[in-house]
């Protein structure tokens, strides 16, 4: 290899090696200017959502219950991906009723379930059929409350809208159209969609069906595509006043890759600064430095730290110290 040639191969292991070491110390920042941190893994934080049901437009007036069961089946599809968490809200009143029974004289306080303990949604998604037929392809024919096709062959259509809200402010982060067209050939098949109950496998066999599940897929993936990516970042969980010292909580542990001896910088609460006019939150500025901790102790999801200066509280923000 010309000497040349070494050089430069030599400079850019080094310089990788250098973007390496500094990026596994160094927080990132956003381009809000809020830090993002190396810990975890992925470090994205699956986003809370809640899905209702769905509103019916399409001309389909069958057995079927299709604003629920078009809900049951996006939360199924939802949950399959693992990149988000599904919140239960259409049969939310059965929960709340739970709770206020345990509640009661007549049951025993063990095991009872811890009020206040109900996870808030971040994100929320209505959705709407705009089309959902079956049409025999050849001659025309066009069936909504019932479905029994002969030998022809068969075209289904399912259309959907999913709008996604930002429960925080009320914003419609954005309007998803799918759709989803199957076709099936003749040969004296017979489909009674009658006898065939909605999201079951024998449903998912037939054209109406396999429309169905690519529209949800495509719906799908274009609500991951939407929703904004949140990242974990180290904060105090809770804070001891024990005899031998100050024991300070950590919200992660080897679930967050954290280390006995690292080192943190303790933030207050970072400001919010909103737009005058608008009142839309423009900056987040880091709030000021009020203490300094190091890690002791980690557990599976979270870690006890040693109070080294000032003070910690529950909530404030942590900032990795470069070593």
């Amino acid at each position: 290899m010309p000497r040349m040639l070494r050089t430069v191969h030599g400079l850019a292991l080094l310089l990788a090696f250098a973007t390496a070491l500094t990026g596994c110390q160094t927080p990132r920042r956003a381009a809000d200017g809020s830090m993002l941190y190396p810990y975890r893994r992925g470090q994205e934080v699956p986003p809370v959502v809640a899905v209702m049901d769905f509103e019916n437009r399409a001309s389909w007036a069958g057995q079927w219950n299709l604003s629920g069961g078009m809900a049951d089946l996006l939360v199924a599809r939802l949950m399959e991906t693992h990149k988000v968490t599904v919140l239960e809200r259409q049969h939310l009143r059965d929960v709340l009723e739970e709770l206020a029974r345990q509640e009661s004289e007549f049951f025993r306080p063990e095991g009872r379930a811890q009020r206040g303990r109900l996870k808030n949604a971040q994100y929320l998604m209505r959705g709407t059929i705009n089309d959902f037929t079956v049409i025999e392809e050849g001659s025309g024919g066009f069936w909504t409350s019932f479905l029994r096709i002969f030998g022809r062959g068969s075209r289904a259509r399912v259309a959907l809208t999913v709008k996604v809200y930002d429960i925080e402010n009320g914003e419609v982060l954005a309007a998803l159209k799918s759709d989803g067209t199957v076709s099936s050939g003749g040969g004296g098949a017979e489909i009674t969609y009658k006898r065939v109950t909605f999201g079951g496998d024998s449903f998912f066999r037939t054209p109406l069906g396999k429309a169905t599940e690519r529209a949800l897929d495509r719906a799908v993936d274009k609500i991951l595509d939407t929703l904004p990516i949140d990242y974990w970042a180290p904060r105090v969980a809770e804070v001891l006043d024990l005899r031998e010292g100050t024991k300070v909580i950590l919200n992660g542990g080897a679930n967050a890759s954290l280390k006995e001896g690292d080192e943190f910088f303790v933030r207050d609460l970072p400001r919010i600064v909103t737009d005058p006019v608008t009142g839309n939150v423009i900056e987040r500025p880091a709030g000021d430095i009020v203490g300094r901790i190091r890690v002791t102790t980690v557990l599976t999801q979270s870690a006890h730290a040693k109070l080294l200066q000032g003070l910690a509280s529950r909530g404030h923000v942590l900032e990795p110290i470069k070593p």
